[in-house]
């Protein structure tokens, strides 16, 4: 004897999926804690981020250089940071994918479309978060590029991971709608 799924009405519905992908962003999560018990996982990430951050630099005219995970910039203000964990952007980048697999019925080749762009578009943002520290380091002070690093940079990667999240579930929703409109008029056609 099989039991009847319960009818639900839109909003029950709409609930239901929500509460879905609440308990996947919560398994989601778990990985994040693995990582940081394993801080030392993110080594090449770190050191990723410290020589690409150091080839920007350069780039822009700063006499910068890299040993191990240490960047420092020469001049007239000196200035030597380390590029931490918490500096690679691996946080918003992990919670891009939870957001990303939590969303219900979504074809795997949309949720790959979704890493494959929004993961360099937020390790990219992570750069320029690095870079403007630095400048505004060097312009203003270190008291500025601390409060820009950890007020206003801790909102913005969390904005930037939104609002790539935002148009990636945009895109996924239109994408998957405008399917069934080709099939319905291929059945029509055949009719």
């Amino acid at each position: 004897m099989r039991l009847k799924k319960p009818r639900l009405t839109k909003r029950q519905e709409r609930l239901w999926n929500t509460l879905i992908f609440m308990i996947k962003i919560l398994l989601f999560s778990i990985p994040m804690y693995v990582l940081l018990a394993f801080s030392q996982i993110l080594l090449p990430l770190q050191a990723a981020v410290s020589s690409n951050t150091v080839f920007l630099l350069r780039l822009m005219g700063f006499d910068a250089g890299v040993q191990s995970l240490f960047i420092s910039i020469s001049g007239a203000n000196p200035f030597i940071f380390v590029v931490s964990e918490d500096c690679t952007g691996w946080k918003s980048m992990l919670f891009l994918i939870a957001l990303v697999s939590a969303v219900p019925a979504v074809e795997m080749r949309k949720r790959l479309a979704g890493f494959l762009i929004g993961l360099p578009v937020i390790y990219a943002g992570n750069l320029v978060r690095i870079i403007l520290v630095v400048i505004i380091e060097q312009s203003f002070g270190l008291q500025a590029a601390m409060l820009f690093h950890d007020v206003l940079w801790q909102a913005g990667l969390i904005a930037l991971v939104l609002a790539v999240w935002t148009l990636w579930f945009m895109w996924a929703r239109k994408a998957g709608r405008a399917k069934p409109k080709r099939a319905a008029r291929t059945r029509k056609r055949r009719r």
